[in-house]
């Protein structure tokens, strides 16, 4: 009874092993590789700027400048491609108290999504009104208030992720085709 068990029990787990490897070789005796691991999805390059900038170590004057240009997109074989839109995200490092009195350095994240090919105006701009400090009535002019012009500086990181081309039809880039594609994000850090 146990060796007619253990005879039933190793028939079960051979047989649909044995499918198993049969379907992933084929005639040749070659194991087939899975087609969806292998399809590459192209992605053409995003810069920052005009520029040839796709992330890594910036400067803060060369990131303002490059920042204000906007995004720009080109493959290998000169297509340019229009941004429609794109995540700003922004990683802040801020110096913060803990509760003995210690200095930490914590990162602050904010993230937005600007559509076009610049930072939204809630990104850039500087605040003309003060924000109140409901404690004591007094203008609090924190960094938020700042554009992200003024408020980078060294130690921050920024990310630009989910962009949005679309390819131009013409080279007058005036034509632009109904396919929109996800461009290669990039990310870049803010040093001295």
């Amino acid at each position: 009874m146990h060796r007619t068990i253990t005879i039933l029990l190793l028939a079960l787990f051979i047989i649909p092993g044995a499918r198993l490897l049969a379907q992933q070789t084929n005639p040749d005796g070659k194991h087939l590789q899975n087609t969806a691991k292998s399809a590459k999805v192209f992605k053409p390059p995003v810069y920052l700027g005009h520029s040839k900038f796709a992330g890594g170590p910036i400067k803060k004057d060369m990131f303002s400048d490059l920042l204000r240009q906007g995004l720009t997109s080109q493959d290998s074989l000169g297509n340019k491609y229009k941004v429609i839109g794109f995540n700003f995200g922004y990683a802040e490092r801020n110096l913060y108290e803990d509760s003995v009195g210690n200095l930490i350095s914590m990162m602050d994240y904010s993230n937005e999504y600007c559509p076009g090919d610049t930072v939204s105006i809630d990104i850039s701009r500087t605040t003309t009104t003060d924000i109140k400090d409901y404690l004591d009535g007094n203008p609090d002019n924190s960094d938020i208030s700042k554009s992200i012009y003024s408020r980078a500086k060294p130690g921050d990181t920024v990310y630009f992720d989910q962009v949005q081309v679309s390819k131009y039809l013409n080279t007058a880039q005036t034509q632009l085709s109904n396919d929109i594609i996800f461009g290669r994000g990039f990310k870049c850090w803010i040093v001295k």
